[in-house]
């Protein structure tokens, strides 16, 4: 029986210096590997639901006043300030849609006005249960809506990583402005080309810690800013985010997050 030969694939582990966490592996040659993450993965559409003339009847369903681009099984839709009864604030609800127009709103709020403020990736819930309606017109918001928040763990990118994040927008066939952007923590990191008669595009941006965990700069490709540096001083050894927004010009458009993907390429 021949003897069994195997190689060492590492002589050790190699840690973030600033969490103690595993990061990757350090070859027997002293190359350096680190191990790539996803952190946030999603193809639940999110958007701002467009005006309404009837608004969300007593039984949770409502008709949009533009049409959404195709029937959505799932979507989470933010509606303004007492659209649903009792709610003062307005914020986001799963949907599902029975046509381009119509669907039927269920509870369980995520965020407040303007969006979310915490962690939140949509999911389908488990459980449905129609809204109560508010029973009256509403004007959909153009006020900046953030539709994602995708949570970055203290110390995750290292003092040289980076996060990659990959935006999917649709937007109607208008005149008017209809933009997506990206953050990291309270700070801009990215904007999307302003669409308005074209339906959306994809925007990917580049996030890295330059030798510290907090000096941050940023490379867009696609947007207003392709090619042009942004530089931030967020944190990140601090818990942060990775924020998605939508905004509008005009009540009657939309601009749907169709998917995302936020990636972390962690390094010390």
């Amino acid at each position: 029986m021949p003897n069994l030969t195997y190689k060492p694939y590492n002589s050790a582990f190699l840690s973030d210096t600033n969490t103690g966490d595993i990061t990757g592996v350090l070859g027997t040659q002293g190359q350096q590997a680190y191990f790539p993450r996803i952190l946030g993965n999603g193809g639940v559409p999110v958007a701002v639901a467009n005006s309404s003339a009837a608004g969300i009847l007593t039984a949770g369903t409502f008709t949009l006043g533009t049409a959404l681009p195709r029937i959505y099984p799932a979507i989470w839709l933010y509606f303004p300030a007492n659209a649903v009864l009792n709610d003062a604030t307005g914020g986001l609800y799963f949907c599902v849609m029975t046509s381009t127009t119509a669907g039927t709103c269920y509870q369980g709020k995520q965020g407040v006005a303007n969006g979310v403020t915490t962690a939140f990736q949509p999911t389908v819930p488990t459980t449905l249960v129609a809204v109560v309606g508010g029973n009256a017109a509403y004007t959909g918001s153009t006020t900046e809506t953030n539709l994602v928040n995708v949570a970055i763990p203290a110390g995750t990118i290292g003092n040289n990583g980076l996060v990659r994040v990959t935006v999917n927008f649709t937007t109607n066939n208008t005149a008017g402005a209809k933009t997506g952007k990206v953050y990291l923590g309270a700070s801009q990191v990215a904007q999307s080309s302003s669409y308005t008669t074209s339906t959306g595009g994809t925007t990917m941006i580049g996030v890295r810690n330059a030798g510290a965990l907090n000096f941050n700069s940023s490379q867009i490709v696609g947007g207003t800013a392709t090619g042009a540096a942004v530089y931030t001083a967020v944190d990140t050894n601090v818990a942060s985010f990775i924020g998605i927004s939508g905004t509008v010009a005009v009540a009657t458009d939309f601009t749907i997050v169709e998917g995302y993907t936020v990636e972390v390429f962690p390094r010390d």
